[in-house]
């Protein structure tokens, strides 16, 4: 996130843990509350936020009053919002059209929140995150939509085995032939290769014959992509070579993957 500021700038940034960011004015912390309203955590605003907002920020009335409000027990909606105005980052309208999306929020059961909370995580690209926030949903109302995400979700972080379970659970659950779609190609990538065999053996004629034409199409499309013609090359410089891009190459994708998580 691009550092957003028209008002201070705190030396020392406060660490919004739940969104993974480091904020550092107080209209960058507007912007997060706001736009991501539905993972605002419980008790954000506490005396650790007040005591920033008071001293690294320099915002002493602000971060003072809301921990007199907070010590009285005002309620968290009243607090969210005081501090949302006071960034300035929201007109008016759009503070108000923010309220009535809180009050949505919290009229929702708490499986459709935490689901809801898995797709904001799954937008920002906190994958693991989002499979927690889908898991809690599944535990208090199972539905095939929700292990649909929490497939999507091990895709995004190539965990192909565990994605595999999720459409398997799927197509056992719906016989949805999209799952069992998605089945079948990501079987292609887990061992032992027959394991999920016995889940096509009930689909119409054919339809196997089908996508393992799209999965060879999709093997001779991936070898002419740059990025395989770049393993080739290294591999032609030798073995030395070849073992020196393999180490960057999967390093770079182990950074990759940890920033889904």
């Amino acid at each position: 996130m691009a550092l957003i500021l028209c008002g201070r700038e705190a030396e020392i940034p406060y660490y919004y843990e739940r969104l993974d960011l480091s904020v550092y004015s107080l209209e960058e912390l507007g912007y997060a509350l706001g736009h991501y309203l539905i993972l605002v955590p419980d008790h954000f605003v506490n005396p650790e936020l007040c005591r920033w907002l008071s001293e690294a920020l320099g915002e002493k009335e602000l971060g003072e009053k809301l921990l007199q409000l907070l010590e009285m027990g005002e309620k968290e909606e009243r607090l969210i919002f005081r501090l949302i105005r006071e960034s300035s980052y929201y007109t008016e309208k759009e503070v108000e059209e923010l309220s009535q999306e809180w009050r949505r929020i919290h009229a929702l059961s708490e499986a459709e929140r935490r689901e809801k909370m898995g797709d904001s995580f799954f937008s920002l690209g906190k994958y693991k995150k989002a499979v927690d926030a889908y898991q809690d949903a599944l535990h208090f109302e199972e539905n095939g939509r929700r292990i649909r995400k929490i497939g999507e979700c091990y895709i995004q972080t190539k965990e192909f085995q565990r994605a595999a379970e999720s459409y398997r659970r799927l197509y056992e659950k719906n016989h949805d032939k999209m799952a069992a779609r998605r089945l079948y190609f990501l079987s292609k990538m887990c061992f032992p290769k027959d394991k999920y065999q016995s889940a096509f053996q009930d689909l119409e004629e054919g339809l196997t014959e089908v996508w393992e034409k799209e999965w060879q199409e999709g093997l001779s499309l991936a070898r002419t992509a740059p990025e395989m013609h770049k393993i080739e090359e290294a591999y032609r410089e030798g073995k030395e070579a070849f073992l020196s891009f393999a180490k960057e190459k999967i390093a770079s994708w182990k950074e990759e993957i940890r920033g889904r998580v």
